[in-house]
């Protein structure tokens, strides 16, 4: 993750699925006291459903969640995700924009830029490296059941931990993986779809703090838009 401040007020938001994120963008920028020039980008923009259908993984294949701007879960090929913003990335001008903000906290490779690009899948690992400094158990959910191993990736020893998962974009119940959960000390949400609503309902039913990754990535955004910086 750049460890630049943002120096301007022009934010590109990018998502892996459609833009815009009405269920994300919102709640990030409205607790900022500036006003930003906020442009959101899609990996997914202008498919078709059958196209993006095309993009499904095959068995075995990493797999990324996200959401259409219908608002229908999304489920593509890592890989193919990874293509399609190298493609996005190479359109994004420099010269409009002062920071890339992703909407993703999955670890992407093609997501690179000259301008400084802020990732939650950093923040996530900081914050995980926090945690198990003072000795926590760490219950980490993802979206997909298939993705519990890329999450066991992110600790040097996955024992220490506890998995569970539920989808941000369906009827999932989070007050059931919540009671998965209740043997640890702090529970991740690993999904930027995740958010303070279904955090809650995780927390009252494990008995656990729990936070969202969109609240770990905005708490180091929130430092790098400092008033400081966006003047």
């Amino acid at each position: 993750m750049s460890v630049e401040k943002i120096r301007g007020k022009r934010l590109a938001l990018v998502t892996i699925g459609q833009a815009p994120r009405v269920d994300i963008t919102p709640d990030m920028m409205r607790g900022f006291e500036e006003d930003y020039d906020i442009t959101e980008f899609g990996a997914l923009d202008g498919m078709t459903k059958e196209e993006v259908a095309a993009l499904a993984p095959a068995d075995g294949e990493d797999r990324l969640v996200s959401r259409l701007v219908d608002g229908e879960e999304v489920i593509c090929s890592h890989a193919a995700i990874e293509a399609r913003l190298g493609e996005l990335f190479a359109r994004i001008d420099a010269d409009k924009f002062d920071a890339i903000l992703m909407l993703c906290s999955g670890k992407l490779t093609e997501a690179s830029h000259t301008l400084p690009v802020f990732s939650p899948y950093e923040t996530l690992n900081a914050e995980i490296a926090e945690c198990r400094a003072r000795g926590e158990v760490i219950g980490m959910i993802s979206p997909l059941a298939e993705q519990i191993d890329k999450n066991k990736a992110l600790f040097d020893n996955p024992s220490g931990a506890r998995f569970s998962y539920v989808t941000p974009y369906g009827d999932g119940s989070f007050e059931a993986v919540g009671e998965e959960l209740k043997d640890t000390d702090v529970i991740i949400m690993n999904c930027m779809g995740f958010d303070s609503e279904m955090a809650a309902k995780v927390e009252k039913s494990a008995t656990v703090p729990t936070l969202t990754v969109r609240q770990i990535f905005m708490k180091h955004i929130e430092r790098a838009l400092s008033k400081d910086a966006a003047a």
